[in-house]
């Protein structure tokens, strides 16, 4: 494991120096110092930050003072940092991308090979231990790049990867979160989060002392960091399984995922109009509502027209659409999640992978190799099993699933749909993606009428304006 500091903001005077600059200038505590006496200084800003960068300490006093004793904790997020962030396990990625108010980009599994190195969680140390999850390593990697020999896709073969599979992510994150984020690590079960949240903090605070406290985990920290993310032991049973129902998504391998909608907005379509006509007209919510209900459908149809006529594939929706949450329950591989996760400006809630539910074989995988896939399978799970510890979850591959509860407003669905359906998306969510929007179609025709990849944008928008 490694972090290493890459950048963070520097206040810009302090850059246009000669050679001989000052080693404590060099913090982004100074913009922040600066930044949080706006509110109460007739000095302009530009004086507030040569202020604060000729006296480094009484800027930091002054951090400490803002943020953590009066609880302006927004200053913090004036201080932004660059991190490289690597070897570390493809479950830590998943606890490090948790965290929303952050910039991410990651060694992609999809485009470069990665079947070879590996991590040896602290938990798996002992010699029987450390030697079933080195066999298990051997036997994955083997047959990963056995796929890749006979053709497959590197994105499909990863499914047979463990979580112990190591990779790097580059990080954008100001203070104030990457202190959420050493909070999380530091209440992880397991040793790895635990060591990342320690070095994190070690290299912050070196440029950042003052902005960066709250650090000790309490045993509420504890609880709800970890809540369904890792069971205690691996339950033993079938793990290929197939499910069947109105919600599933399958191809010739089985099962790859189901989709359930708990709950959507009722009448969205004109809700939608409505709180656009009371922007307009200067007029109830309740009134605009009544004015909408009165109108037939080919009204509403050429309001719509209207508002769709001169947007483009990259535009944002209006703010209106977010008023129109939906929430889907979405049982789906890791793989799957790896690309869900991405869209944080949902809400999400989400429990531990789950063995006996069933795995996600890619259609691509050749017919005669099944049987030593799902005997991979199997040997991921009993391997799994060995240890009694909620680090058995690194023993398990990509394909297995887990259960997430997604709420979506329509805005942030639109740019998940542009994305997520478009060709060159990922095939498990574009699967997902695909189901999830007929149903938002059908509870939304109007509203929802340009949702749809990137790909296909014009020839969508040209049927919704012929309509």
């Amino acid at each position: 494991m490694r972090v290493n500091l890459a950048g963070f903001n520097v206040e810009k005077t302090i850059l246009e120096k000669d050679s001989s600059l000052n080693s404590d200038q060099l913090t982004p505590e100074i913009i922040s110092a600066a930044y949080a006496r706006i509110s109460r200084s007739t000095d302009s800003v530009e004086v507030l930050r040569k202020k604060a960068a000729e006296n480094v300490r009484k800027a930091r006093r002054s951090n400490r003072n803002i943020v953590f004793e009066m609880g302006h904790s927004s200053i913090a997020e004036h201080a932004v940092f660059n991190l490289d962030v690597e070897g570390v396990s493809r479950l830590a990625l998943e606890e490090i991308e948790r965290h929303r108010l952050a910039s991410y980009t990651e060694k992609s599994q999809r485009y470069v090979k990665v079947g070879s190195d590996y991590l040896i969680p602290e938990e798996w140390q002992t010699p029987a231990l450390q030697k079933k999850l080195e066999q298990l390593h051997q036997e994955c990697s083997d047959f990963y790049f056995e796929l890749l020999d006979r053709k497959v896709p590197g994105e499909d073969a990863r499914y047979y990867l463990p979580f112990t599979t190591t990779g790097q992510v580059g990080i954008t994150v100001n203070a104030r979160s990457a202190e959420h984020m050493i909070l999380a690590f530091a209440a992880s079960p397991l040793a790895e989060m635990r060591r990342l949240g320690t070095t994190l903090l070690h290299v912050l605070q070196k440029v950042t002392p003052s902005l960066i406290r709250y650090v000790e985990p309490s045993i509420y920290n504890q609880r709800e960091y970890s809540l369904g993310l890792y069971p205690a032991v691996i339950a033993s049973g079938s793990s290929g399984k197939r499910v069947e129902g109105k919600n599933t998504i399958s191809n010739q391998n089985g099962t790859t995922a189901t989709v359930r909608l708990h709950s959507f907005p009722e009448q969205g379509d004109d809700l939608i109009l409505a709180i656009r006509k009371m922007r307009k007209e200067v007029i109830s919510l309740e009134a605009a509502k009544k004015a909408v209900t009165a109108m037939n459908n080919a009204e509403k149809n050429t309001h719509y027209r209207n508002l769709f006529q001169n947007i483009k594939a990259w535009d944002s929706l209006p703010n209106e659409f977010e008023h129109l949450s939906f929430t889907w329950e979405i049982f789906l591989s890791g793989a799957a999640f790896a690309q869900l996760k991405r869209h944080r400006l949902a809400g999400m809630s989400f429990g531990p992978y789950q063995p006996t539910g069933g795995f996600t074989h890619p259609a691509s995988i050749p017919g005669d190799l099944m049987d030593k896939a799902d005997t991979l399978v199997a040997k991921s799970q009993s391997t799994a099993e060995k240890i009694a510890s909620p680090a058995a979850v690194y023993a398990l591959l990509s394909g297995f699933r887990r259960r997430i509860i997604w709420t979506v407003n329509l805005r942030e669905l639109y740019h998940f749909s542009r994305l997520r359906q478009d060709v060159h998306a990922q095939w498990d969510i574009r699967l997902i993606a695909d189901k999830i929007v007929n149903e938002v179609q059908e509870k939304l025709p109007l509203a929802g009428a340009l949702l749809g990849g990137k790909d296909s944008f014009t020839e969508i928008k040209k049927k919704v304006m012929q309509n």
